[in-house]
């Protein structure tokens, strides 16, 4: 039985946007001597590397191949996955680009990158590295950007998941919170300071009544999450809000690093996005 990934067209604008920056870094990270030990990619939720378009019947490069096919290649690629299935699909690339460094690692991403990665790119190691975060729900820990921060070597351009969040963890009436909700939730954010933002007293006829704040936006919660992530990287874009085409928040692209250049390039090709209107 065949199985694909199957992804809309803001997927394809997202990899888009992903393979403007590729080109960007890989650019500037050749001409760095200092970087004698190389620059690195790593995908925490690589996917088969061959998603199909959900409104055709084709098929789109996914990030493993964007990242593999752009001009300038990277020293090396790890692709993370913790589906086999998937991770069958991946070895297909791994013959395909046989004169390329791939390392695949099947299991959750946040004890690979915690025990495999962020060991091995670090700042004082003379190596750099961006890490793209893309996960089908709540997947990545605070306690793994914590560390990859600690590194000063690696960035992440990582899809926060607006939609997965307001589905699954933030129902409207905070009372019907699970025990199990507040605690990935706490893994996710790193703290419980979230519930004081994203929930507030509202007056009614009977009294004050607990909801969430504007059904808690993309844009909100992308900003929100965008001050977390301020807290250990120096540099880190505006959220760019995905949207389907009922207007839906889905998803905000955002990034963070450690040089200003490379905040203000990303920036850039979001600014260029939106004035595109796309």
């Amino acid at each position: 039985m065949n199985q694909d990934d199957v992804i809309g067209p803001w997927s394809e604008d997202k990899l888009q946007l992903l393979k403007k920056y590729l080109h960007a870094y890989t650019i500037i990270m050749q001409g760095q001597s200092w970087c004698r030990n190389g620059y690195h990619y790593i995908d925490a939720f690589a996917g088969t590397g061959k998603p199909r378009a959900r409104d055709e019947a084709r098929y789109i490069d996914g990030s493993p191949r964007v990242a593999l096919t752009i001009q300038h290649p990277f020293h090396s690629y790890t692709f993370i996955e913790k589906t086999p299935w998937r991770v069958q699909r991946l070895r297909e690339l791994e013959r395909e680009f046989s004169d390329r460094d791939i390392r695949i690692y099947e299991g959750d991403c946040n004890h690979i990158i915690t025990t495999e990665i962020t060991p091995r790119i670090r700042y004082e190691r003379f190596n750099r590295g961006l890490i793209f975060l893309d996960p089908f729900s709540m997947d990545t820990e605070w306690s793994t950007i914590e560390r990859i921060a600690e590194t000063r070597a690696l960035e992440i351009f990582m899809n926060f998941p607006v939609m997965a969040l307001n589905r699954t963890v933030l129902p409207n009436d905070p009372n019907a919170l699970t025990r199990a909700q507040i605690e990935r939730m706490n893994r996710f954010w790193g703290s419980t300071e979230w519930r004081g933002d994203i929930y507030t007293e509202v007056p009614t006829l009977f009294g004050p009544v607990e909801m969430k704040v504007h059904r808690t936006t993309g844009r909100r919660l992308g900003q929100l999450f965008k001050k977390r992530l301020e807290q250990v990287f120096p540099y880190v874009t505006a959220p760019l809000v995905m949207t389907n085409s009922r207007n839906v928040s889905l998803y905000c692209l955002i990034f963070a690093g450690h040089k200003q250049r490379a905040s203000e390039i990303v920036q850039e090709i979001f600014q260029r996005y939106k004035r595109l209107g796309r």
